[in-house]
């Protein structure tokens, strides 16, 4: 069992360590396009000088890849020859591919039985670890309100993670058969190129879509992209890791309002947009849901049309475009606010024991975030 480096000294050698068992390793990351599988490739190469082998869907998705010295294999979970040719020899697979169609049926394949398909393909090439991303979303939507790796999965009516939780079914029944399977079960990921949890999160307050009212008082449980990164790699060549699950998350949670917060301030909104009057405010939060109902009835007969002018106004009357779009996005929406009540940690004790896992700060990762939003101009 690997104990937590104590010193500066320590923490060095434990990463010198990892660095010549991943150099001595011949790696394959599905859903290399993606946003986890995209920034494992750049570690890799960044930190280890390890050219990975990624599985893309199509070349058209695969820009933030192409700058790295990286071998792009074209080819789907559901197709058996690509992903022979994309396994070749490796002998560590982070499986970071799932299905993210408007097709529940087709993303439950490509989860389950795209997970199966390579799953078998590791089995018969004798891959030494096979690092299967799930997600805490097999706790259900409403978990207790401390989760560790021994809570109990459950069903709900959030398909994603349903089928997260098959997959996790079928990573036990690869496990028992011979292959050494970690599942890493991550929270709330944060940081360059998250597309919910960063880009939508600083586009969401700039807009002026979080609020912060009374009833919004539950807790968020974020973790640094990079963070999770390491967990992963943490997990490769440790022989204590295998068989295992692994909540991970960052070193603490803190509140939905402080997790917004931070991004208002990085981008230097100081105080709530204000309204002309008390009244207008008022009547503009009775309006608020009513109107975005309009807008999801309308949304399917007519969604061309709506957004023909949209993109006219954007260019003709952009301020205006710029309300509808605040009108449609802003404040926190009567189906958010079950998840943002709830007051569920997900403590990391298991994971800091057995591999080592030593997160950043939350104020660490989102100074590196901020640098990353204004090197992309999403803030200035």
């Amino acid at each position: 069992m690997l104990c937590v480096p104590q010193s500066h000294s320590d923490a060095v050698d434990h990463w010198r360590n990892i660095l010549l068992k991943l150099s001595a390793s011949r790696v394959l990351i599905t859903g290399a396009t993606g946003f986890i599988g995209g920034r494992i490739a750049e570690r890799l190469w960044l930190d280890y000088q390890m050219s990975a082998r990624c599985l893309v869907q199509s070349f058209a998705g695969a820009s933030r890849l192409a700058r790295l010295p990286v071998s792009l294999y074209p080819g789907n979970m559901l197709d058996k020859d690509s992903l022979e040719k994309a396994i070749g020899d490796s002998n560590v697979i982070f499986h970071c591919a799932y299905g993210k169609s408007d097709d529940s049926a087709l993303n439950a394949r490509i989860n389950e039985e795209g997970l199966q398909n390579i799953g078998e393909l590791a089995l018969k090439r004798g891959v030494e670890r096979f690092i299967h991303l799930s997600s805490v979303a097999v706790y259900g939507t409403e978990p207790p309100e401390v989760v560790t790796e021994k809570t109990p999965l459950r069903l709900s009516e959030d398909e994603y993670g349903n089928s997260k939780i098959r997959t996790e079914a079928v990573c036990q029944d690869l496990m028992k058969r011979g292959l050494p399977i970690v599942i890493i079960r991550p929270t709330i990921v944060f940081g360059p190129f998250s597309p919910i949890w960063t880009i939508g999160a600083i586009k969401r307050v700039l807009s002026g879509g979080w609020e912060n009212t009374g009833d919004i008082n539950g807790l968020c449980n974020p973790v640094f992209i990079d963070d999770l990164v390491n967990g992963l790699f943490l997990c490769v060549k440790n022989d204590s890791a295998i068989g295992q699950i692994f909540n991970i998350s960052g070193p603490q949670a803190i509140t939905w309002n402080d997790f917004f917060n931070a991004y208002k301030k990085i981008a230097g909104i100081v105080h709530e947009p204000s309204h002309p009057n008390r009244k207008a405010q008022t009547i503009l939060a009775t309006v608020r849901p009513f109107s975005r109902r309009i807008i999801k009835m309308l949304r399917k007969p007519i969604e061309p049309q709506m957004l023909d002018i949209y993109e006219w106004l954007k260019v003709s009357r952009p301020g205006l475009a710029a309300e509808l779009y605040a009108l449609a996005s802003s404040g926190i929406q009567e189906d958010e606010k079950r998840r943002f009540n709830q007051k569920t940690v997900y403590p990391i004790e298991k994971a800091k024991k057995i591999i080592g896992y030593q997160p950043k700060t939350f104020s660490e990762g989102m100074e590196i975030t901020k640098q990353w939003l204004k090197y992309y101009e999403y803030i200035r």
